[in-house]
């Protein structure tokens, strides 16, 4: 099945495919079922299709813990970016979102309190978020922050403390990207398809009630 998803996708020319995460949850918050054959169809498709891929943990059932979405509120998202070039794809589709004023879009970029973030991809980065830190975005819609961590379980704690304000969090896939701000999470991801940091965002021990959209960058290259 996965290669009608990537033939159609190349036929129409498809820029993101975003599939469902085979595990689904209860009203409560816990896990109600699992299908690994959804599973084994969206690892195959990470390998294989001809475009960017999104993979969405859906809890929308759920709602937020701290506030109601109703016509008259905004959809509250954020992107949680670390650098590289599944966190610039993911960049790329929040930039779209933040065009919509319904929508309260939050850029959360996490920087190593080391110096360790140096060369060509620290500038991709810089440039990718130049436009959310451009002082013509308006900030009731737009908003722009810095957090400085140390290691990986400082990551984690931060994102415990904030995943509440949100309704949908946008995180890059980050495959075997190694760096300061993940140090010390990659041995308990479960879910590689999900990167580690969402992996930990869609563990039940974060306790996390928004919906989690994984981006992955085109890995093939089409001819």
């Amino acid at each position: 099945m996965y290669e009608d998803i990537c033939h159609l996708a190349l036929d129409k020319l498809v820029s993101l495919i975003v599939l469902p995460f085979h595990r689904r949850w209860s009203i409560d918050g816990s896990v109600e079922s699992e299908d690994i054959n959804t599973r084994a169809l969206n690892c195959s498709v990470l390998d294989r299709a001809p475009c960017s891929v999104g993979i969405l943990v859906d809890r929308s059932h759920l709602g937020r813990s701290t506030s109601t979405v109703s016509p008259q509120s905004s959809f509250s998202v954020a992107i949680i970016f670390l650098g590289g070039k599944d966190d610039r794809e993911a960049l790329a589709f929040s930039k779209r979102m933040a065009k919509d004023s319904t929508i309260s879009l939050t850029v959360i970029r996490l920087v190593p309190r080391t110096n360790e973030a140096v060369g060509s991809d620290w500038d991709l980065d810089t440039e990718g978020l130049k436009y959310f830190r451009d002082d013509d975005v308006d900030e009731r819609f737009v908003m722009y922050l810095e957090e400085a961590v140390k290691d990986g379980p400082q990551t984690a704690l931060l994102l415990r403390s904030i995943v509440d304000q949100y309704d949908l969090i946008i995180v890059g896939r980050r495959y075997n990207v190694q760096s300061p701000q993940t140090a010390g999470l990659s041995e308990w991801t479960e879910f590689p398809e999900l990167g580690t940091v969402g992996d930990l965002l869609a563990s039940p021990d974060i306790n996390c009630r928004a919906s989690i959209l994984v981006v992955q960058q085109q890995r093939m290259v089409t001819k």
